[in-house]
């Protein structure tokens, strides 16, 4: 027997969680605060709760957790709102959380994220970016590779632009304080959701702010013990733009473990080695140990960056 629905803005509900002296209106997670989430409808946000046993469309997912970016059903009478459903998502960035089984999303229902890394001060990680780029991958979001703080001079990042760009990465280089390169961000952003992410002291919502003033985001620098970024971002928070589409402003991130990745798509995360699969004498060549091997050729040559070679190596050690 087919389930009675009730129709919302992104599809029907079951009416089994939707009682008919009620409202039920649509909207996007925008922050959590705690056991209280903030849902942005139309153009007013409300500050709702979660009912315990929610419909998650499309099956409960790895993480059965509502996050940034999620859409959900609101049940609204005459008390505050209550989450009732959350729509299928098309997208989630996600890493292995720290001390926990369960994967922890930075945000769902993503178009694409902005990569970003200071040219200097703090110095960039080509590991961290690469985890980052595999990360992307797996959710299918676009990554845009944004090196801020040009102005400070081009770094290493002078090298790694060249490199990131011949892998068919778009990459950006930019000053959220002089404003250099700018247009470039902006034009990128309307009418889908951006995820910015990056580590501490790269810039991020110095970022934002210069693509939109209105948001007045708390901006830190740098640790003078250690000279690592500060922390000015503490939540996840999505953010609509005056021209249309969202952004996500995101805690800055030491580290970003990969969850729940094959080997066989550890290779295809990296282009470079997907290309050179075929050369490779067996067929379940790791690109490691094994002699004739396509990939190690290539290293050899110059044709695979070693740092980028290292990345790999070091992914696939983890997943053991």
């Amino acid at each position: 027997m087919p389930i009675d629905t009730v129709k919302g803005q992104y599809g029907h509900v079951p009416s089994s969680v939707y009682l008919p002296d009620m409202e039920l209106i649509d909207g996007t997670v925008i922050a959590r605060h705690g056991s209280l989430i903030r849902v942005q409808v139309e153009n007013r946000p409300l500050l709702v709760t979660a009912r315990r046993n929610l419909t998650w469309e499309g099956g409960t997912p790895e993480a059965p957790k509502i996050v940034v970016g999620d859409r959900v059903s609101v049940e609204r009478g005459t008390s505050d709102g209550v989450i009732v459903a959350v729509r299928e998502r098309s997208s989630c960035l996600m890493r292995k959380a720290i001390a926990s089984p369960q994967p922890q999303i930075l945000a769902a229902n993503i178009d694409q994220a902005l990569l970003i890394f200071a040219t200097k001060n703090p110095e960039p990680k080509v590991g961290l970016l690469d985890r980052f780029l595999v990360a992307s991958h797996l959710a299918g979001i676009t990554p845009v590779i944004t090196f801020n703080k040009i102005d400070q001079g081009e770094g290493r990042t002078k090298a790694w632009t060249k490199l990131y760009s011949g892998l068919g990465y778009t990459v950006l280089q930019v000053s959220a304080r002089s404003s250099w390169g700018l247009g470039q961000v902006k034009r990128l952003l309307p009418n889908r959701t951006t995820l910015f992410c990056g580590p501490s002291g790269a810039g991020k919502s110095s970022l934002l702010n210069a693509v939109y003033p209105g948001f007045k985001l708390r901006v830190g620098g740098l640790s003078e013990a250690t000279g690592k970024g500060k922390h000015t971002t503490t939540r996840a928070e999505l953010m609509p733009l005056p021209f249309g589409g969202f952004v996500v402003d995101t805690p800055g991130l030491k580290e970003f473990g990969i969850w729940e990745i094959t080997s066989e798509a550890l290779q295809h995360a990296f282009p470079e080695i997907s290309e050179n699969l075929g050369n490779c004498h067996f067929s379940n060549c790791s690109h490691v140990h094994e002699p004739k091997c396509g990939v190690k050729d290539a290293v050899e040559t110059g044709l695979i960056d070693r740092g980028r070679y290292r990345s790999y190596c070091q992914l696939l050690e983890e997943i053991g």
